[in-house]
């Protein structure tokens, strides 16, 4: 039943694909559009698809790679296709072609897979229209007819995709030269474009007709940036009114005089001013002072000017920030003089009087930044603050101290600033202004900063500031030191008081059980001596010699006794002054050279550790005078950090370490050895047969323990 059903939905599934298949095929293919204003209303979505595009018309304009721009009768498209397909086509081409559309990069378009051409046509009527309205946007691909007043003409080369720019360098040995115009209509400039050779001479300040195919600049994001118009030949710009001759044999005006108020309004055509040159920036702009005003000229004009140079400039006047500026201007050298002297002005409404001047004043720096354009001086002057901008690398701070504080003189060209709230009508205000300086030299030191400026001042503050926490942390920390040192000295007393008692009980049960029963013993045989003396001398002398034997045995337990129990001169004084006395007291009367040494600072050790040394010492110091016969014994006490060596050197005769020998007392080498290994000390003997001997006790435990100096 299951394979059935299986059986019965594939061939349901294999009846349906065979129907899609029979309505794909008999459905027809999509109608190609035949017309340029039906691609142009397509979405860029739309245009993407690729539909089929079949169109009839003449070429408007080529453009430098395959391409070109196709007219119909109801809108101009623009059209892509290979070399070999445009190779034979120019202006006026009557062409059919077939393709399919494209989104563009800006509006829809068609790419053209097959072109073929009809015949020649002349080009159709173009739309009349103006500069500002062509300069709005709306007219991409469309041939156009407009009027205005050439500002400039120059020769340039275009990269391989027909910018309407000079391409960069790299890429010149693919361009083509044009010739590159800007058109103006009151205050709207449209760039021109044309493959042709045109003579700057007869269109510079010439009112022409141009007609031309318009194209849109946009970005990245299919948006108007600005348009521009290509002409196809030099026949298509019309020369209506002649420039005139001599542009500087214009009526000369005066700087202060343009843009004001003229009953005839602004021709927009060229004005001739004459003046004297404050700066120039070579290929680009210069300024110039004629009579008591300033104005900036923008000029691309090669040649070397200086200040103090007297030109005639012929230039369009164009409406800057707040005053007019000439521009497209050209200029000519009439006579060379001293450099100007700048204008000093200490208030805005000064400011205002001399835009575009070379002007001076006397401000105090606040900062100094570097921008892009070049260094920028952040100065208080006249209760507002203000910047000079010096173009190019910052200056080294040793060529120039600029010190925020300081009080400077500068000069430079006054730039103003109008207020943001622009007026319905009236006078527009000045707010603040810029000061363009020419070099380093413009900048001079009036008055040093003072050495306590705002940051030397954050300086001392964060020094201060951190001094008094390192003092802080320093007091914490000693007094911490402090009371730890009270600790350690208050236990190593209580250490001491219990050594104290320990080694007085020690005595007080050596004494019991050893002096004290030998003293009862003695007594004992003295008695019988006594009660037998009646009897002759042989029955006493029995008890006499007992009484001396016990009488000697006790004195050498007492003996062992003292010498277990800490030496009475370390309670009189230190370890030094104890190992002084017994070498004083030892060597007394003998001929026999004794120094004692001490080095670095002395302190008080453990008491079983002073008493452990100054044993070892007595030892070493008995051993030299009694064993050795020397001449010279040093004694050197070395304290260190954490660590004290005791050396005891003599000149004696010597003797092997490593031999066996018999120990003149039971507190010989093996008492020093039995007392080392309790303080976990290191013991090094270093002698030889008739080469002396040294002694070297080091104790370093490593807590640290017995090495702590009591407290005072």
């Amino acid at each position: 039943m299951t394979w059935h059903r299986a059986r019965f939905l594939a061939l349901l599934t294999l009846v349906a694909l065979s129907g899609a298949a029979i309505r794909a095929a008999e459905t027809p293919p999509a109608a190609p559009i035949i017309t340029a204003a039906a691609v142009r209303a397509l979405s860029a979505a739309e245009a993407a698809g690729a539909r089929p595009v079949r169109l009839e018309g003449v070429v408007l304009t080529m453009v430098d790679w395959p391409a070109f721009v196709l007219w119909d009768d109801t809108d101009g498209i623009y059209v892509t296709a290979t070399e070999s397909l445009v190779a034979d086509l120019q202006p006026g081409a009557w062409v059919a072609i077939e393709g399919v559309t494209g989104p563009g990069n800006f509006a829809p378009m068609t790419r053209a897979t097959a072109v073929r051409r009809l015949g020649t046509k002349p080009l159709p009527a173009p739309m009349r229209t103006t500069v500002t309205d062509v300069a709005g946007g709306g007219f991409d691909a469309k041939w156009v007819e407009i009027e205005g007043i050439v500002r400039s003409c120059v020769v340039g080369r275009t990269g391989p995709a027909g910018f309407d720019e000079p391409a960069a360098p790299a890429i010149r040995a693919a361009t083509k030269e044009n010739t590159f115009l800007t058109l103006a209509s009151g205050e709207v400039v449209l760039r021109i474009r044309s493959g042709a050779a045109l003579d700057a001479a007869a269109l510079v300040d010439a009112r022409v007709r141009v007609r031309g195919v318009c194209f849109n600049v946009h970005n990245a994001n299919r948006q108007f940036v600005r348009a521009s118009l290509r002409v196809p030949g030099a026949d298509d710009i019309v020369v209506l009114d002649p420039p005139p001759p001599d542009p500087f044999a214009l009526r000369r005006q005066r700087a202060g005089e343009l843009l004001q108020f003229n009953p005839s309004g602004f021709t927009g055509h060229r004005v001739h001013v004459r003046g004297v040159v404050t700066r120039h920036q070579a290929g680009n702009a210069l300024w110039i002072r004629d009579g008591d005003r300033g104005l900036r000229i923008v000029s691309a004009q090669a040649g070397t000017i200086a200040p103090g140079d007297e030109v005639d400039i012929a230039g369009f006047v164009e409406k800057g920030k707040y005053s007019p500026a000439l521009v497209d201007a050209v200029f000519r050298r009439r006579s060379s003089g001293p450099p100007p002297q700048p204008i000093a002005i200490s208030r805005l409404a000064e400011a205002a009087a001399h835009e575009s001047d070379l002007v001076q004043i006397e401000a105090r720096l606040q900062e100094v930044r570097t921008a892009p354009e070049g260094t920028l001086l952040t100065l208080e002057w006249a209760d507002t603050k203000l910047e000079a901008l010096l173009p190019g690398p910052a200056p080294e701070k040793p060529a120039l101290p600029w010190e925020p504080g300081s009080r400077l003189r500068l000069t430079g060209i006054c730039a103003v600033a109008p207020g943001a709230s622009v007026p319905e009508n009236g006078l527009w205000n000045v707010e603040r202004f810029q000061l363009l300086l020419r070099d380093a030299g413009d900048v001079r030191v009036l008055q040093p900063a003072p050495w306590l400026n705002p940051r030397r001042l954050a300086l001392l503050l964060g020094s201060g500031a951190l001094a008094l926490v390192g003092a802080l942390v320093f007091l914490w920390a000693h007094s911490r030191r402090q009371v730890a040192q009270r600790e350690v000295a208050r236990r190593m007393a209580e250490a001491e008081f219990a050594a104290i008692l320990g080694e007085r009980n020690r005595v007080a049960r050596d004494i019991h059980d050893t002096l004290a029963q030998g003293l009862n013993a003695v007594s004992m045989q003295l008695e019988l001596a006594k009660n037998m003396a009646g009897k002759g001398s042989e029955a006493v002398l029995p008890h006499v010699a007992t009484a001396h034997t016990i009488v000697r045995s006790c004195i050498a337990e007492a003996r062992e006794s003292i010498w277990n129990m800490r030496s009475h001169a370390l309670e009189r004084t230190d370890l030094a002054g104890a190992l002084g006395g017994v070498l004083q007291q030892m060597s007394e009367g003998l001929a026999i050279e004794t120094r004692i040494e001490v080095t670095g600072q002395s302190r008080r050790l453990a008491p079983q550790v002073e008493n452990d040394l100054l044993r070892i010492g007595q030892e070493g110091i008995s051993n030299a005078i009694k064993h050795a016969a020397a001449s010279r014994l040093t004694l050197r006490l070395e304290f260190e950090p954490g660590k004290v060596r005791l050396r005891i050197a003599d000149n004696g005769r010597g003797f092997d370490p490593n031999a066996s020998h018999r120990a003149t007392s039971r507190f010989g080498l093996k008492g020093m050895h039995e007392r080392v290994r309790q303080m976990a000390a290191t013991l090094r003997i270093e002698s030889a047969p008739g080469q002396g001997t040294e002694v070297l006790v080091e104790v370093a435990p490593p807590d640290g323990g017995g090495l702590t100096a009591a407290s005072a």
